[in-house]
């Protein structure tokens, strides 16, 4: 919300068996002008897996283990960090135009 001035759109596909891991993504204008790839966040459970993982577009597997909602909200800084860092990569594959996150153009004439 603070970085993409609330102009962020969430694309969720919920829980389901799938071999393509389907979408889950958050999108704003900025980054559909200027082609760069949603912010993406996503829970699976691999085949032969001990237990679930988080992953981002850009920085891989992270542990995921939950088993009730006390534990899945301690995991909300984990979430804050991958979506972070996931932005920061999809900003710098664009050459570092910082001007597709919304907050840091707020006030200086866009």
């Amino acid at each position: 919300m603070d970085l993409l001035l609330g102009t962020g759109e969430v694309a969720a596909t919920g829980v389901r068996r799938s071999a393509d891991g389907g979408t889950d993504a958050v999108s704003w204008p900025e980054q559909q002008a200027a082609g760069m790839s949603p912010i993406v966040i996503r829970a699976y459970f691999g085949p032969g897996f001990a237990h679930p993982h988080l992953q981002s577009g850009t920085m891989g597997d992270w542990p995921l283990n939950v088993f009730d909602e006390e534990q899945a909200a301690t995991e909300l800084p984990t979430l804050r960090a991958m979506a972070a860092a996931d932005i920061h990569n999809l900003v710098f594959q664009l050459g570092g135009d910082i001007r597709v996150i919304p907050a840091t153009v707020k006030g200086r004439g866009g």
